[in-house]
């Protein structure tokens, strides 16, 4: 038994896998098709793996590895919801892998990196068993704070831990996933190098090292845009509507911005207080003061939309040095510590993967259902629907089909109609404040005011509108086209 039991501990990195891979599954497959990042993802997906090109024919504002590795998937294993949500699963089991490994890499016991690990995945602001990374889908901000937590890992390793290109290598992985990650990261990184206990000539030494790579390496990611003839497309929407994101997409949630201010205050003060005092021993404040550095600078990555995902995402550097801090403090109860957290731990796991478990199982029975009405090769495949909601929006789609005219949805519902459709209106089917370049929603309305033989359809239903929506653009059709009639929920102008 004793032998076993070593060898369950050996193998703790892949039964963790397993059981995350597990919990996951289930939650993730198991979610109705919604407008939100999810499906506007999938959009622009779906969008590449049907030919169109990234940046030149539609707009995305985000730099565009995420989108590059998605595609490839499709490609590889299919162009449909089941796969996207899957691909999703296993991004999470690997972000999730990384937290337990850092927090192992800091000497907290496996039951208690565990412990923290499933509060990580399960718990949210706004429901105490809420899965909020889970339930975002497949999403550019998991993937790149991915290659943060790695790159944090490797900063707490010794072995790799003065080796800056490595940290080069992942800052611009960071980047290309999501561009204000990466330059947050390089700013974290910065400032510990500056105040680490490394001599003058090693900050100076790995400093220049660090900024050469890093230079090299989007060098050259620049030169395959410019090659793909996408290169102004590329600075225009990812950098040149990122003034007007920042200014007209300020939203907040009160509870999560309180979660926030209040962690990271907490973090700040018990952080000051133990290096002040000297509590622990040298590496010990080492680790401290870095996971501090990457806390303080990384809460800035929740900007302009301080809601929970966001929130939830960028505090997690403060809970893991808070964690950390508690864990030191108290390390003479270790072993009462860690009994309670294999308890808590078991009734846990055997609580999630059932849950998860019965989600699995009710989503099998949805698809394998008689009125469930699509099949592997529809892009929404594997989504929940009710047959309500199927027909209304088949109803849209027949419309749009056999319309003479070019029926363009202004409104963030639009993927639900396009993707099915396989078509492009371009910027008209991301329809955010934010997401249109350097010319703003200004430039939106100029392709409106010059389009000819085409119809618009204007969300008039009853369910809430995102504050993103572009107001202006709506208004100005209103004001400057005919009325004409409805189809489902939407007004439809000409």
């Amino acid at each position: 038994m004793k032998e076993i039991i070593s060898k369950i501990k050996e193998k703790d990195d892949i039964i963790i896998f397993l059981m995350v891979l597990c919990i996951s599954v289930g939650i993730t497959l198991n979610m109705s098709i919604v407008a939100t990042d999810e499906i506007w993802n999938l959009q622009s997906i779906y969008k590449m793996y049907n030919g169109y090109e990234i940046y030149k024919e539609f707009n995305v504002i985000i730099t565009p590895l995420f989108f590059w590795c998605a595609e490839f998937i499709f490609h590889l294993f299919g162009a449909n919801l089941v796969i996207f949500r899957l691909s999703h699963c296993v991004l999470m089991t690997i972000y999730y892998l990384l937290i337990y490994e850092l927090l192992k890499k800091l000497e907290i016991p496996k039951s208690i990196s565990l412990l923290v690990n499933l509060g990580f995945i399960s718990l949210g602001f706004t429901g105490l068993i809420s899965f909020p990374l889970i339930r975002t889908g497949f999403n550019y901000n998991q993937m790149a704070m991915l290659f943060v937590i790695l790159g944090i890992y490797l900063l707490t390793n010794k072995r790799f831990q003065k080796n800056y290109i490595l940290q080069a290598i992942l800052t611009v992985l960071a980047f290309l996933t999501k561009q204000t990650v990466g330059i947050y990261y390089i700013i974290a990184n910065i400032i510990y190098l500056i105040v680490s206990n490394n001599s003058k000539e090693e900050k100076i030494k790995k400093g220049i090292q660090y900024i050469i790579f890093i230079i090299l390496g989007i060098f050259l990611f620049l030169l395959i845009l410019f090659c793909n003839d996408i290169l102004y497309n590329f600075f225009d929407y990812t950098f040149g509507g990122i003034l007007e994101f920042a200014d007209k997409n300020v939203a907040f949630e009160f509870k999560s911005l309180a979660y926030l201010v209040a962690i990271t205050i907490l973090n700040i003060v018990a952080s000051v207080l133990v290096i002040k005092k000297k509590c622990f021993t040298n590496e010990q404040e080492e680790n401290i003061k870095r996971l501090l550095i990457f806390s303080i600078v990384f809460a800035f990555v929740a900007y302009p939309i301080f809601n929970q995902f966001h929130v939830i995402l960028v505090m997690s550097f403060s809970v893991i040095n808070l964690v950390y801090i508690i864990y030191n403090l108290f390390k003479d109860f270790k072993e009462k510590i860690c009994k309670i957290a294999i308890v808590i731990n078991c009734i846990c796991i055997i609580g999630l993967i059932a849950y998860s478990g019965y989600n699995l199982l009710e989503w099998k029975n949805t698809i394998e259902s008689e009125e469930y009405p699509y099949s592997w090769e529809d892009p929404f495949f594997g989504g929940i629907i009710t047959k309500e909601e199927y027909e209304k929006n088949e109803t849209v789609i027949q419309y749009i089909k056999e319309n003479e005219k070019n029926v363009i949805i202004l409104s963030d519902k639009a993927a639900l109609y396009m993707v099915p459709l396989k078509r492009n209106n371009g910027d008209f089917d991301l329809p955010l404040k934010g997401n249109f370049g350097s010319q703003g929603e200004d430039g939106l309305i100029e392709k409106i005011n010059n389009m000819e033989n085409t119809q618009f359809l204007i969300y008039n239903g009853d369910e809430e509108r995102v504050y993103q929506e572009v107001e202006k653009s709506i208004e100005y059709v209103k004001n400057t086209m005919e009325y004409v009639g409805k189809i489902d929920c939407f007004d439809i102008y000409e």
